[in-house]
């Protein structure tokens, strides 16, 4: 979407909570206006005269005859959509005082998070960024910075566009670059805009610093059919350069900034689709097809199985330490699934005196103490094969040691801290 949209549509929302006041608007002037405006600027000239041939025809016929205000904003939209499948294509009713459309520079300062709804640390050193929009690059920028900031460190990055509907594609090109090698400019998109005739390329910038970027720490992104526009390109951009592994649902498929139009007639804003995006490695778009994901689950799945797949990823590191936060990131997962079954023969074997330590079965399950601990008995969650936590106690696990015949030895306790200690078996 255009950086010069957001002052008018969310005038123009606003609006569509109530019926437009004042006076009847001039139809026929309203349509024509349109008709012209898509005519002259709509991305795909073609499509925009039979659009245009198409609203004047309706107009003629009667077809927007004693419907106004909202009503006729939504038949509006609706025609334009269906002739030219461009979900980009929009009208809205304006307050009637509302003035022309607000460049940029005049626009006030956004308040609020700038479209940053979720930034945290996940279980097992994951970073999890989840973003409703991509606000303009001249406020969020100073987020964008902070939230890649808050990130370091992580072993890998979620980046949730499952409610984004888009944004500033400026604002995507910084995301993006905190992801590749700022010694490495890479291209990002091109942006082709109908009216000037004009297309701008968008790269990743080399200004920031070596030490803020995360080239190598792999990423997940997630989607839904809701996730449109600017979020679209943020996840095509990384599908593309094989940067991001896309979980979820097929993406709406917007690929067409819009510029505003304020219509002659009456209070109306048209948002006219006038650009295209020009992806550097497909020469394509996603206009009209959506985004097929990597792995394709419902919406509702796409972050629990993103977690699941990353902590897979990591738990195979050849870097010992994302070896080990990853195993203690799967085992939370296995513990609030209620653990793995393990039958009463296996549970009896485990059963035993260790030292200090001992492991009974009780109730059907396996129970454990510990002579020096003043918890008394807690029970044994099975997280693996001879692998258990003990239940309210995270950060904790034991593992059942064997001998090259299978004899049980004794058991190690592994502290999450990075200690281990160790009970031989003495009954």
């Amino acid at each position: 979407m255009s950086r010069r949209t957001s002052s008018v549509v969310l005038a123009a929302c606003a609006a569509l909570a109530t019926i437009v006041s004042g006076a009847r608007a001039d139809v026929e002037t309203t349509v024509r206006d349109l008709a012209r405006s898509v005519r002259e600027n709509y991305v795909f000239p073609e499509v925009g005269e039979k659009a245009a041939a198409m609203l004047e025809a309706n107009l003629e016929s009667g077809a927007y005859d004693d419907i106004d205000g909202i009503m006729l904003a939504q038949r509006l939209t609706t025609d334009l959509q269906q002739l030219t499948h461009d979900r980009h294509f929009r009208v809205f009713p304006a307050p009637p005082d509302a003035g022309p459309a607000s460049e940029p520079e005049d626009e006030p300062a956004p308040t609020g998070p700038l479209g940053f709804r979720r930034i945290e640390r996940l279980d097992g050193n994951i970073g999890y960024v989840d973003m409703t929009e991509f606000a303009r690059r001249q406020f969020a920028e100073p987020m964008v910075h902070a939230a890649m900031q808050l990130l370091q460190g992580s072993d890998a990055l979620i980046f949730d566009m499952r409610g984004n509907g888009g944004g500033d594609p400026e604002t995507v090109q910084a995301m993006c670059t905190y992801l590749f090698d700022p010694g490495q400019p890479v291209h990002l998109n091109s942006l082709y805009n109908r009216p000037t005739d004009t297309t701008r390329e968008f790269w990743t910038q080399p200004e920031i610093l070596k030490c803020d970027a995360m080239p190598d720490t792999p990423v997940w992104v997630l989607t839904s059919n809701f996730t449109f526009s600017g979020a679209e390109e943020f996840t095509y951009n990384l599908k593309t350069r094989k940067r991001a592994t896309i979980v979820g649902e097929r993406t709406g498929g917007g690929a067409h900034p819009v510029d505003p139009v304020r219509l002659e007639g009456g209070p109306f804003v048209a948002m006219i689709p006038v650009g295209r995006a020009i992806n550097p490695v497909t020469g394509d778009d996603w206009e009209g097809t959506g985004i097929e994901p990597d792995v394709v689950v419902p919406a509702g799945d796409a972050l629990d199985t993103a977690i699941g797949l990353a902590l897979e990823t990591l738990s195979e590191s050849d870097d010992p330490v994302v070896a080990d936060r990853a195993a203690w990131g799967l085992i939370g997962r296995r513990v609030a699934a209620g653990g793995e079954p393990i039958d009463e023969p296996a549970m009896r074997e485990i059963a035993g005196d260790y030292g200090e330590r001992q492991i009974e079965v009780r109730d059907g399950g396996l129970w454990y103490s510990r002579a020096v601990a003043a918890a008394g008995w807690r029970r044994l969650i099975c997280v693996g094969e001879d692998t258990f936590v003990l239940e309210g106690v995270p950060g904790f696990r034991l593992e059942v040691d064997r001998s090259g015949d299978g004899d049980i030895k004794g058991l190690r306790g592994i502290y999450r801290q990075g200690l281990v200690d160790y009970s031989e078996r003495t009954d």
